[in-house]
């Protein structure tokens, strides 16, 4: 299984209440390198490779030593082999290798950055009973945190210049919009294999209960979980203020960017300036509006 979504949308929160349950075993982040392995696997393949036929690996090397032969294209695995050997490189990484997860894989927020990713292609094509959470957070929320925990975290004062700032809200709204619609794509795709989740909604037990329906299997330990959390990023800072009144002032923009997929996740569409964000704090998760 995969759990995807973007950067601060709360997917270490949500791995964690996963693997408390012995079912589970749901690595952390691999700097998205399955995107290069995806990359190659279907850049690799062509009408002359892999091979279509069935032979047995002596045969495959007699016809190679066929000096009568063209081998100029000759392999060792057929098609299924070769999407074998993908599998069992993928397994090798996130397999639970004591063989008690019934559930294995991982979280990673690298994953449908733009058209050009097929790393969540490639484990449905390598394991078709793969099962995807597609975790969302409202974007605005996710910008600030962004923002005041990853890109600005360092500057506390303030001092940052406004069109930059700006210029990077806005970089975000549409990045948001791009990595969750191309994962919206992939839940049309798979509808029984896809579940999408909100951060917002992390802190309720219907959450848990469909997670458990989805995965047939017993409950998470979710509230020990939540008590834990302590959300790091910039909130009082001179620097979270500034960041919190230029999503405010550019909250037309944000909406027009991320509306169709604010819409598909039942983010509604806002038009005024709010008082704050939907955020993790202490021993509570609180959403302040």
């Amino acid at each position: 299984m995969a759990l995807v979504g973007s950067g601060r949308c709360g997917s270490t929160l949500l791995q964690s209440i996963l693997n408390t349950n012995p079912d589970f075993l749901i690595w952390g982040e691999h700097n998205g390198f399955l995107r290069d392995v995806a990359a190659a696997y279907y850049r690799a393949v062509n009408a002359r490779f892999p091979a279509k036929s069935e032979l047995s690996p002596e045969t495959r090397i007699g016809m190679l030593r066929d000096s009568r032969r063209w081998a100029a294209w000759d392999a060792l695995v057929n098609e299924a082999q070769f999407l074998d050997c993908f599998r069992s490189f993928i397994r090798a990484f996130f397999a639970d290798p004591t063989g008690r997860a019934i559930h294995w894989g991982f979280k990673e927020i690298r994953y449908a950055l733009d058209t050009r990713c097929r790393a969540l292609s490639l484990m449905f094509d390598c394991f078709p009973r793969t099962r995807l959470i597609i975790l969302a957070r409202e974007p605005e929320s996710t910008i600030f945190s962004i923002l005041s925990r990853w890109v600005f975290g360092g500057i506390p004062d303030g001092n940052i210049d406004p069109e930059q700032l700006d210029q990077r809200i806005l970089e975000l709204a549409n990045s948001w919009h791009a990595q969750y619609l191309k994962l919206h794509s992939l839940s049309d795709k798979y509808p029984a294999n896809c579940l999408l989740v909100r951060y917002e909604d992390l802190d309720s037990p219907q959450t848990y209960e469909e997670l458990s329906g989805f995965f047939k299997t017993s409950a998470f330990d979710y509230k020990s979980r939540l008590r834990r959390v302590n959300d790091a990023s910039n909130k009082t800072s001179p620097t979270a203020a500034l960041i919190r009144q230029r999503i405010e002032a550019l909250q037309p923009e944000i909406t027009a960017a991320t509306l169709q997929v604010r819409t598909a996740f039942g983010y509604a569409a806002q038009h005024a300036p709010r008082r704050a964000f939907p955020v993790l704090l202490g021993r509570k998760m609180t959403f302040p509006f």
